[in-house]
This record gives C-alpha cells, structure tokens and sequence, in this order.
C-alpha cells in the first residue's frame, strides 16, 4: 500500500472508531446556494428534481432534510468511512429517504462517469485531506458540475487558524503515545489548561492562545479529535484557495453566507479602515484584507464554472430580493428601556423604525413558513401610505438587508416546504419516523428541521409521547384526551415532574400540556403546519 492509501485509510480508521453525529448546515443546504447565487445574477437549477451530490457526507445527515423535502431530487452521498455509510443508510430506509444513495468510496474514485450534479457540497473535508484528495475534490467540482450548478467548499483559513496551528501542534505533542482516541482527547485537554492558564505573561502569543483555548473548552471530544487531532489539517488564506479555484476551471462567486464578505457587517471601523487600502483592489483582494482584519478562520465557499465569471455580478442586487421569499425565527420581547426588540438564534435585534418591527413581527408571526416578498411590502404599507410601490419596495430591501447582516434571515427562490395552518397538526416528512431512531444507541444522524437547521428533540417522556401521536390524522382535541389518559393512568408525570395518577378533571391540565408542545414544535421547526 503506497504512503497516500496508508494515509487514506488512517482517515478511514478515524472515523470508523470514533464517529460523530451527522447534522445538517443551513448555509451548505441546495436552497440557500440557489437563492445566494441569484443575488450575484447566476440561475440554478430548480430545487424538485436537482440533483446533489456530497463529498464527505458522514451518514448524510446534511443530505436527509433536502433528501425528504424533495422525494423527486436525485440525492448522493459519498464518504470513505464505511460504519458511517452503513449508519446512514439505516437510518435513511427507516424513515424512508429513497432518493438518498450513500456509498462508501474514496473520492479519488470519482471519475466523470459518475454524473452530473447540480450541486456539489463539500464541507469540512477539503483541509482535512491528503493533496491527492483535495485535487479529487478541484476535478470532481469541474468535470461532474452540471453547466449551471453550484458547488459548495468549506475550508480552514489563515490569519485566524494561526493561533490555532499552535495549539494543535502543542495537543499533538503531548498525546503522542496515546493508544486511545479517549486517552488522545485527555492528554490534549490537559494542555489546553496549560496554555489557558501556564503562559508566561510575556508570551507575545498570550492572549491569542489564550483565547482560542477557551473557546475550545466548550468544543464535544470528537470535534477536538477531528478538527485538530487528526493527522491533517491544512489551512489556507483565501487567495490560495481563490487561484486554486481558477487552475481548476472554476471562479469563485462568494461565500455561502455573503454578508460576510462585505466589511460594513463587521462595524464602521472595518470598513473604514480597510476603505483606502482596498479602494482599486480586485473583489478577491478585498476579501483577502477584510479576513486580515476579522482574523477569518473559516470559509465556505461557491464556485461555478469559469465561463460563468463573465455574467456574473461583482456586488449582490438587492432587487433579487423582488423575486424571493423570506423567513426569520425571531421572539418579541421587551428591551431594557422598554423599547420592543426581537430576539433572533444570533442574538437580539433592535429598531426605532416602525416598518422594520412590523416586518420583523410579521415574520415572526410566520415562522417556520416563508413570505413572499409582496406579502412584507403589505405588512409595511399601513405605516407609509403615501410612499410610492418603488419607495416601499427599497424599504424593504433596506430592512431585509439589515436582518441579512444579523443572520437572521432565511431567503429562498421556492417557497419554504411549510404549510399553512391546517385543522390537525402534522410534523414534517420523516420526523416521526426520524424521532423514533435518534433515540436508539448507534444511531448517527440528528433531527432536523426544513430550513436545515439541526433540532433538539422533545427531551421530557410525556411530550416525546404525545409526538409520537402527531400522525397529521389526529386533531388537537384527540391529541389532548391522548394525553389526560396518560396522565390520569400515571404512564407518565407532566412535564413539571408531578404526577396526576387517578386524578380527575385534566382536560384543561392537557389541553396546556398540548398547547406548549404545539408551540414548541413550531419553534423549532417540526410542526408542517
């Protein structure tokens, strides 16, 4: 076996014995690249009957919620980890994803026989990987990128990684001769507490160090083992990867994420600061600065086909919002002052503007299912009368914009696979199902919700319960007669821990025992409707 298979299979083994669960990114999702790219005036393949393709797919839990959503795509998962595949494959009959093909192969065996994808989905490999392997990854993004498609790389980047190469190799030093993957991640935690705490104060490298231990410290074991215990990991500064992509025959487009390219997102001082030195730069060159000056880590980005770069816009048209819909998990609640401010996953949004926290409460409202863009210029009319239809549309944009920059909000092309609200409840494809193996020993994929976001699934016994009864058959009331016979017959405490065996008179016990399900399932993006 030559030194690269060695290697390769060294990867293979990793994973095999220490396996991690699969879960899904939303910024990775065929949805988001599609609505992303139209921003940039690149069309992309309709999301029904694409066809997908991942590189690394681990048991294709970032490949289960497109898989379900769209039973006429065509959805293909590739990983070299043979127990992961295996765990996956499980998984997908169980909960019945049969569009979901997942093979155990190596990517070096993808040649342009294997097809043609609308979009290609590579992420947390492309660092983690052989140079053998990553040109697999530049041929596979060329030569099996349908004419339109859209592929997607997720890669480790310097300056930010600078900090963390040292602590790897200070982790790798002291977990040599380790002979377990748990007696590797206590040796590498033992010198995390060095560097946290036994730095000489003039260090030059303190407080970087210091930093990025600590922010490891909340990490889980197979991330440490993973992300800086493997052995390989390459970083790159963007402009590499950037002419890398270029050598392929591919051009970069943005990152998945596109506010992130722009320096405003990060504040005035940024965009000042890096105004004179990035004035007569090139795109990719001003991104190269502003990663300089947020000490970017990690990057995940589009690509196209290189002939595409001609059409292609070199700032994102806020006009394309016109044609898009929109959804934001966002919570009203009462600020400091007494101001009303809405609460997103990333932190608290605030506003004096009227429209916006209509708009915001609007998509509240909404959440999990989308708006159209017409539907949140009526939300906003009401408090401009006399603005005309193209001044309401640049409001909206303006507010749309602004809710981009503070992550959160979703945009799509289609409407989100929601719907409206129906006279019994009914939780999304394959969720019961899915529910019902995330609770078994073995089983490597997460719950997930329709805007691929991973889900925590209802912990207490009594709500996991009354889940399980949500077949889009059974209306609110049964579901609440469902749940007073278990209480009355002491199957199960309420969720407060007390218990009501052989009591009478729960109806109303229930019916609050439902609402709050209900309401926490459409939360967190469960409930269909």
């Amino acid at each position: 076996m030559s030194a690269p298979d060695v290697l390769t299979q060294a990867i293979s083994d990793a994973y095999d014995e220490t396996p991690y669960i699969s879960l899904p990114f939303s910024y990775s999702s065929p949805g988001n690249l599609r609505a992303v790219a139209s921003l940039y005036n690149l069309d992309a393949p309709a999301l029904n009957r694409a066809r997908v393709l991942e590189l690394g797919c681990a048991a294709g839990g970032n490949l289960l919620p497109f898989a379900l959503a769209y039973p006429e795509a065509t959805v293909v998962g590739i990983d070299l980890s043979p127990q992961q595949i295996d765990a996956g494959r499980r998984t997908a009959e169980a909960v019945g994803a049969r569009n979901l093909d997942l093979r155990a192969m190596s990517l070096t065996d993808i040649t342009a026989d294997f097809g043609v994808f609308d979009y290609i989905i590579c992420h947390g490999v492309f660092s983690w990987v052989p140079p053998e392997v990553r040109e697999a990854i530049w041929r596979i993004c060329r030569d099996n990128l349908a004419p339109q498609g859209i592929a997607y790389i997720s890669y480790n980047t310097y300056p930010g990684w600078k900090a963390s190469d040292v602590i790897r190799d200070a982790m790798i030093l002291n977990t040599f001769g380790a002979e377990t993957p748990q007696e590797k991640v206590a040796r590498a935690k033992d010198m995390l507490e060095l560097i946290e705490g036994g730095l000489w104060h003039n260090n030059p490298l303190r407080s970087a160090l210091q930093l990025a231990a600590r922010q490891l410290r909340g990490q889980t074991d197979h991330y440490l083992l993973h992300e800086y215990l493997e052995a390989i990991n390459t970083p790159c500064y963007f402009l590499e990867f950037a002419a890398a992509a270029q050598q392929a025959g591919l051009a970069y487009v943005t990152d998945a994420e596109p506010q992130v390219t722009f320096p405003s997102t990060f504040g005035a001082a940024v965009a000042v600061g890096l105004n004179g030195l990035s004035v007569n730069a090139g795109r990719e060159m001003r991104e190269q600065y502003l990663d300089f000056a947020v000490g970017r880590s990690f990057r995940r980005s589009l690509l196209v086909h290189a002939e595409r770069a001609e059409g292609m816009l070199d700032q994102p048209e806020g006009g394309a919002f016109t044609r898009m819909h929109f959804a934001a998990d966002l919570t009203a609640q009462t600020g400091p002052t007494g101001q009303r401010q809405y609460r997103a996953p990333h932190g608290v949004i605030d506003s004096q503007d009227a429209s916006m926290l209509a708009l915001m409460e609007g998509l509240a409202q909404a959440w999990p299912q989308s708006l159209p863009f017409d539907a949140l210029v009526d939300i906003v009319r009401p408090l401009a009368p006399q603005t005309p239809a193209d001044g309401l549309a640049t409001l909206v944009i303006g507010h749309l914009v602004a809710l981009v920059q503070a992550n959160a909000l979703h945009y799509r092309l289609e409407p989100a696979p929601y719907q409206a609200a129906q006279p019994k409840p009914q939780l999304i494809p394959g969720a019961l199902e899915l529910l019902q193996q995330v609770t078994k020993p073995g089983c490597q994929v997460g719950m997930h919700n329709l805007w691929h976001h991973p889900v925590t699934p209802p912990a207490d016994a009594l709500y996991r319960y009354a889940t399980s009864q949500i077949d889009g058959e059974r209306s609110t009331a049964e579901l609440r007669t469902l749940v007073r016979d278990a209480l009355t017959a002491g199957r199960y405490p309420h969720p407060n821990g007390q218990s009501y065996k052989g009591a009478r008179n729960l109806d109303p016990v229930a019916q609050e025992v439902v609402n709050s399900l209900l309401g926490e399932l459409r939360r967190v993006g469960l409930l269909l409707n």
